[in-house]
């Protein structure tokens, strides 16, 4: 593995842009990652952005406002690719069904994301990782940028959406992300509050009840002046997460079961993670071993995907020891 400097990723996608190009994303692509290697594919005169199994319905939502078809992700791994191109995730096993093929995929891969702790052992990866970056849309626009690669506006809402989409509605943000939006919002003659009815999706009746009926019976404790929130999620764990902290919790921990596997998904309350000196993404890198799986994310939000279920009740007692010194 190669780490890079951002005028060297520069370079290497500039220099590969005739090369037959797949660009991929984590399992269960949400806005970040599907906006970022949808506009980013516009870099590559022969490229297909490829999901490893399905994309989140309000990306998809997205993606259909802003013109773009149904077909316009793949779920097939391009065997005969000369570049593979990972955004919004920093290891295989994220990836699904094509873990696998990435694992034994000869030609060069990059990796752009703004997580910590990347550690693959291949020497055929270059890596970019800057967690001074709050999403993979803002690396991607930058990236554009300075490629001299004019994108239309519609293009411009989707990196809008997700940045806004992975910064917590501008609570994970810098002055750098409102730089960007600035220079969106001119381009694209859209405002903040237009660019969040874009990407406004009311979920189905049933997804919303299972929410609540999540949240209803998860677990609530007060620990160390800490109000924690666990429990299993029926629909999806990072939805249940979110909204617990929305609704008053100081951190939540959230987990789904994913085909045989299992998906955890944490939050903290914005500015929690200074006050305790805690990052979460580390964490959960450093305990996902006990699901047989890996793990990673921002300080105030981060996950863990696994193959071992059974992994959860010693994976939450190792979370608490590190959360609560307990």
């Amino acid at each position: 593995m190669h780490s890079i400097d951002f005028n060297s990723l520069v370079s290497l996608i500039s220099t590969n842009k005739n090369e037959k190009t797949m660009l991929t994303f984590h399992s269960i692509g949400d806005m970040d990652s599907v906006a970022s290697a949808t506009v980013l594919s516009k870099a590559f005169n022969d490229s297909i952005v490829s999901s490893p199994d399905r994309i989140t319905a309000n990306s998809r939502s997205m993606l259909e406002k802003m013109g773009y078809k149904d077909d316009t992700i793949s779920k097939v791994f391009v065997d005969d690719a000369k570049l593979v191109v990972m955004l919004d995730v920093n290891n295989f096993y994220d990836c699904g069904s094509f873990q696998e093929k990435l694992e034994q995929f000869k030609n060069t891969i990059i990796i752009i994301d703004h997580h910590a702790n990347t550690n693959i052992k291949k020497d055929n990866v270059y890596v970019f990782n800057d967690e001074k970056y709050n999403s993979a849309s803002s690396i991607v626009f930058d990236l554009i940028n300075s490629l001299d690669i004019k994108i239309n506006p519609n293009d411009a809402i989707l990196l809008a959406a997700g940045i806004i989409s992975d910064s917590a509605e501008m609570q994970n943000s810098s002055a750098h992300t409102f730089t960007q939006l600035g220079r969106i919002f001119e381009a694209s003659k859209q405002n903040y509050n237009s660019i969040l009815g874009y990407m406004e999706h009311i979920p189905s009746p049933q997804a919303r009840a299972d929410t609540i009926n999540d949240l209803a019976e998860a677990s609530v404790s007060i620990q160390n002046n800490i109000l924690f929130m666990f429990g299993k999620a029926h629909g999806h764990a990072n939805v249940a997460a979110d909204d617990s902290i929305k609704i008053g919790a100081d951190i939540s921990l959230f987990y789904s079961d994913i085909g045989g596997g299992i998906s955890i998904s944490v939050r903290m309350r914005q500015g929690l993670e200074n006050e305790l000196n805690l990052h979460l993404g580390v964490i959960m890198k450093s305990i996902a071993a006990i699901i047989d799986g890996t793990g990673g994310g921002h300080p105030c939000a981060a996950g863990a995907y696994g193959k071992n279920p059974g992994g959860i009740g010693k994976f939450l007692s190792e979370f608490n020891k590190i959360i609560f010194k307990n």
